[in-house]
C-alpha cells in the first residue's frame, strides 16, 4: 500500500515528506543559518528546555544511507540495527553539523552509547563530534524520589543549556515552550484519530512519515504542517486491511510498515518512540514547569524497557480498545528483544480474553535480509487476525 497518491497529492503532506525523507540536509540548513542545535539522542529529553533556552532541537535517527562501518568498526555484538546506525549518525553523517547532543535514560543503550562517545572524543580529538551530555533520570520507580531526582537532573540540564546558548531560561519561557509542545502533542493526536476503525483514512506508513517529519520541523511549523494535513486526510480514502497494532523496535524509516501493508495489514497504533510515545499527554500548566517536565515522565506510557509488568498491561488493553486493532505485533531487531518480557502477561489478561491475534516477528536486521519473507509473515498475519475476529 504505502504512500497513496491521495496522500503525497497534498501540500502540506509533500512538507512532512520533505522533511521525513531529508533531515540531514535540515540540519545542514539550520548549520548554515547559525542556530545553536542540540542533537537529542533519547527518548525522553525535555525538548521544551531547550526551546527556553533559545536553542533548537533536533531528533537524532539512524544512518539509513549506506553500510554502517564506524559502527561495525567501534560496536561490539551487542548493539542492534537501532543503535548502529545511531552511532553512525553522530559519528560520521552528522559529523561537524552540530555543537551539542544530549542522551538520557530512556534506554540503557543510551548510556552505553553516551560513555562511549565520551571515550570517542578523548581518544580521538581530531573528529568533529559534539558536546556530549547525559540526563540521568529514574524512569522505573513511580515514588516521591524519583520526581525529586528527575526535577534535579532537568534542573542540571537546563544550566548546562544556560552555558551553552549564554541565555537564561526563564520560567515564563518554559510555560510558554510548554504551551507550544502541547499544541503540537495535541495536533499529532487529533491527527491520530483519523487511524480510528471507523473512519480510518490514514494508513501506517503515511501515519510515521507524518510523526516523524514533524520531528525534524521547527516547532511552530510542525503544528502548522499536522493541522494542515489532518484537514488533508480527511478527505483520503478509506484504508483496508487487517489492523495491526505494532510493539517492538522503533521503525525510522516506512520499509517494514509498507511490507506489511502490501501483505493486507494496516497499522494502526504503535508502542514504539515515533509513535504514540511521542504525544499520548501533554505536560501540565497548573504547577511549576520543572515539577510538570519532571511528572510527565512517570504519567507517560510506559515503554517495554522501563515500565511494570502491570503498566504494560494496562497500557496494552487501553491502546487495543482505542485503536480496535484486529492482531498485535512484536516485532524486534536482533539484539532487541526487551519487548517479549512483558507479552506473556499481555496475551493472558488482553489478548486472549478480547479475541485478539498476535504475532512475534525476532531476529531482524538493517538492511533486511528476507524482505520476501517479511512479506509472507505479514499476509500470515493478516489472515490470522481476520480469523480471529
Amino acid at each position: 500500500m504505502a504512500i497513496r497518491k491521495e496522500a503525497a497529492a497534498g501540500k502540506a503532506f509533500a512538507a512532512l515528506k520533505e522533511a521525513y525523507g531529508n533531515r540531514k540536509a535540515v540540519l545542514q540548513d539550520l548549520r548554515k543559518k547559525g542556530a545553536k542545535t542540540v542533537l537529542v539522542a533519547g527518548y525522553d529529553v525535555p525538548d521544551e528546555a531547550v526551546l527556553a533556552a533559545g536553542m533548537v532541537p533536533f531528533r537524532v535517527t539512524g544512518y539509513y544511507g549506506g553500510p554502517r562501518e564506524s559502527a561495525e568498526k567501534y560496536l561490539e555484538y551487542s548493539f542492534g540495527a537501532i543503535w548502529k546506525g545511531l552511532w553512525e549518525s553522530l559519528a560520521e553523517d552528522y559529523a561537524g553539523l552540530a555543537d551539542y547532543c544530549v542522551f538520557c535514560g530512556s534506554s540503557d543503550m543510551f548510556l552505553k552509547l553516551y560513555y562511549y562517545f565520551r571515550t570517542l572524543k578523548r581518544i580521538e580529538p581530531e573528529r568533529k563530534l559534539p558536546e556530549f551530555f547525559y540526563i540521568d533520570y529514574e524512569l522505573v520507580d513511580k515514588k516521591l524520589k524519583t520526581q525529586e531526582r528527575n526535577e534535579r537532573e532537568i534542573n542540571r540540564f537546563i544550566a548546562q543549556l544556560e552555558a551553552w546558548s549564554g541565555n537564561k531560561v526563564t520560567e515564563a519561557g518554559l510555560k510558554e515552550a510548554i504551551g507550544l509542545c502541547n499544541e503540537y502533542r495535541q495536533a499529532l493526536r487529533a491527527f491520530t484519530e483519523l487511524r480510528k476503525k471507523d473512519n480510518c483514512r490514514v494508513n501506517g506508513s503515511e501515519a510515521l512519515m507524518v510523526i516523524g517529519g514533524s520531528m525534524f520541523m521547527d516547532r511552530k511549523a510542525a503544528v502548522e504542517a499536522v493541522k494542515a494535513v489532518t484537514e488533508e486526510a480527511a478527505a483520503w480514502p478509506v484504508v483496508e486491511g487487517t489492523r495491526v497494532y505494532y510493539a517492538g523496535s522503533p521503525q525510522e524509516t516506512t520499509e517494514v510498515y509498507e511490507i506489511a501493508e502490501a501483505s493486507g495489514c494496516c497499522v494502526v497504533g504503535e508502542d514504539h518512540d515515533m509513535g504514540d510515545r511521542m504525544f499520548d499527554t501533554d505536560v501540565r500548566t497548573d504547577i511549576a514547569p520543572v515539577s510538570a517536565l519532571a511528572e510527565r515522565l512517570i504519567t507517560r506510557m510506559p515503554s517495554s524497557e522501563k515500565g511494570s509488568i502491570k503498566e504494560r498491561v494496562k497500557f496494552a488493553g487501553e491502546k487495543l480498545n482505542e485503536t480496535q486493532a484486529e492482531l498485535f505485533l512484536t516485532y524486534m531487531n536482533k539484539n532487541d528483544e526487551a519487548y517479549v518480557w512483558d507479552l506473556p502477561s499481555i496475551k493472558r489478561n488482553v489478548l486472549e480474553p478480547n479475541g485478539i491475534a498476535s504475532c512475534t516477528i525476532e531476529g531482524q536486521t538493517w538492511p533486511l535480509t528476507d524482505p520476501e519473507g517479511l512479506k509472507a509473515k505479514f499476509a500470515e498475519m493478516a489472515k490470522l487476525g481476520k480469523e480471529a475476529k
